[in-house]
């Protein structure tokens, strides 16, 4: 139903691996950044005018997307074990991961991403913590 979603309706899924195994990992994300596409457009003002002119370039694009959740090493769906860069993570020829994020209604941005870092806190007097970056790469989904 159209409408208003919350934290409930969200869900998140990624490759264990690059060329890996989906892994649910909601129960496992606290935070997840914001997903921005963004279209690239060139600088197209010529000489004589006084205000910047901007011209699409036929090309979109998504930023890193930091995920944040609490430490956890489940065996095959908790962050430390989908997140743990991989041997594939490094290799330029390597496949990458795909990754799936519902905030809700279904609605779905898919897309091929590779694993930029990962990264575990620990704080005094609370839980220890993890932050991933993911970097989006090639054509996406928006559903």
């Amino acid at each position: 139903m159209a409408g208003k979603y919350g934290s409930a309706s969200v869900a998140v899924t990624i490759d264990d691996a690059p060329g890996g195994s989906p892994q649910t990992i909601t129960p496992y994300v606290r935070e997840i950044g914001g997903i921005k596409i963004e279209a690239i457009n060139q600088q197209s003002n010529p000489f004589g005018v006084s205000a910047e002119e901007h011209t699409p370039v036929g090309v979109k694009k998504v930023g890193p997307i930091p995920i944040h959740g609490f430490f956890n090493t489940t065996a095959t769906s908790g962050p430390h074990v989908v997140f743990n860069p991989a041997a594939g993570d490094n290799d330029p020829q390597g496949a990458t991961r795909t990754f799936t994020f519902t905030p809700g209604d279904g609605k779905t941005f898919t897309a091929e991403v590779r694993l930029l870092s990962y990264e575990i806190l620990a704080k005094n007097g609370a839980l220890s913590e993890y932050e991933a970056v993911i970097q989006p790469t090639g054509a996406f989904t928006l559903t």
